[in-house]
């Protein structure tokens, strides 16, 4: 069969980069490699967003310029959540990242696995898609479809090749992770259980999740396996208005987040982030101060600050602003700050400690890696670090990163 090649652009979240992967994978098996040079694509392959109205112009800009710069009879492919909206007609096929496996004749795409992870030092694996949530002003839900989970048999398949290639972390995902198992009565705690019983000299990271997801068993996990469960959670917010949130259709209230956080906050030296919506159309003043002081308050390592985005079709997208775009402005600023803050008050935390880093890749004279409690770490080292996992400790703190001195004895 003749050798074929794809390039790739990849948008929005930890999901779409795993799909990516998923894609290039099982290509890879009918001889359509990947490449680097738009130039030489024989596919161009757009696993788009559509989280935002901005996301969404990334992705028709993305479209345009490969249009322009692709060689003649280079197939350009658009996956990813928009087509499952809308159609822009821009590409010459637009539909779901299963759609595009069928168009390549791989057989049973709903339950495709990655058979050779390449493009980072740590891994991702996505044991959920879709969700029942029906959040008022996201349009991620329609997209996905209803939330089903991955067969326990298919994510442990997967995990033995990610450990088969030497991998040392693997972050889980999924678009409501917290969502694994319902169909079959089981949860997120089961799933973790199996993954640090089965793979034991490994680590695990979750991706974003709900509140009402972070159980007292899985708190129980984590505390249990301190080596292999990350403590790390994004648990998002959204909102601290117990008015806005309730006009979002959040599953939750301000005060359930707040003993969720107070559980969370057993685990040694974890590191919570979360995201908030600024200027929801009904959020007032004194809504927004709200949000501000409980972000405030609460230890934050982080926060992921987003301006709210009308997306069509969904309930919130008629609603009028009660305030202006420029105060909407401001409030984001105020909050990106307060994140800046956050983090560096968090980060300083760990000065003159040791932090557990996985070391990812050689940069400007300084081995660069994750830390267990998702901190960025550099340090100078002679040798290769690549792959390793090896205790830091922490002697500066820079704008988003520490600075450590690995003792080897």
């Amino acid at each position: 069969m003749e050798l074929k090649k794809a390039f790739y652009i990849t948008f929005g979240c930890r999901t779409n980069f795993y799909d990516t992967e998923l894609i290039k994978s099982n290509l890879e098996k009918v001889n359509v490699v990947e490449t680097q040079n738009i130039k030489d694509a024989d596919y161009i392959i757009i696993n788009s967003c559509a989280v935002t109205q901005k996301a969404e112009r990334d992705a028709r800009h993305a479209i345009n310029k490969v249009l322009r710069e692709k060689k003649e009879n280079t197939k350009v492919i658009l996956t990813g959540c928009i087509p499952k909206i809308k159609k822009l007609n821009l590409a010459d096929f637009e539909a779901s990242v299963d759609e595009v496996l069928k168009l390549f004749n791989i057989e049973n795409p709903e339950n495709s696995i990655i058979y050779d992870y390449k493009s980072r030092t740590r891994a991702t694996v996505k044991v959920q898609e879709g969700c029942d949530f029906v959040c008022s002003y996201c349009a991620i839900r329609i997209a996905r479809g209803k939330s089903r989970s991955k067969n326990i048999d298919l994510i442990m398949k997967e995990m033995d090749i990610l450990k088969n290639r030497g991998f040392k972390e693997v972050m889980i995902t999924g678009i409501q992770v917290g969502d694994w198992g319902k169909e079959w009565k089981l949860s997120l705690y089961y799933l973790l259980r199996k993954l640090v019983e089965n793979y034991n000299d490994m680590r695990f990271r979750l991706s974003s999740i709900l509140p009402l997801h972070v159980s007292d068993e899985l708190i129980d996990l984590y505390l249990a396996f301190p080596k292999n469960l990350m403590p790390h959670f994004h648990i998002s917010l959204q909102s601290a208005s117990n008015k806005v949130l309730k006009d979002m259709r959040r599953p939750y209230t301000i005060e359930i987040y707040k003993r969720i956080i107070e559980k969370v906050l057993k685990i040694e030296n974890v590191n919570i982030g979360t995201d908030i919506i600024v200027g929801f159309p009904t959020e007032t003043d004194k809504d927004f101060l709200e949000t501000y002081k409980f972000c405030e308050d609460v230890p934050f390592g982080y926060l992921h600050v987003f301006e709210y985005s009308p997306r069509e079709g969904t309930p919130a997208y008629d609603l009028k602003s009660v305030v202006p775009n420029r105060v909407v402005k401001e409030r984001v600023r105020a909050l990106v700050e307060l994140s800046k803050r956050k983090k560096a008050e968090y980060m300083r935390k760990f000065l003159n400690k040791k932090l557990s880093v996985l070391f990812e890749e050689y940069k400007n004279g300084y081995w660069i890696g994750t830390s267990d409690n998702y901190l960025k770490v550099k340090t100078n080292h002679n040798l290769s670090l690549k792959n390793e996992i090896f205790d830091v400790k922490i002697v500066k703190t820079e704008e988003n990163e520490l600075v450590g001195s690995i003792d080897k004895n």
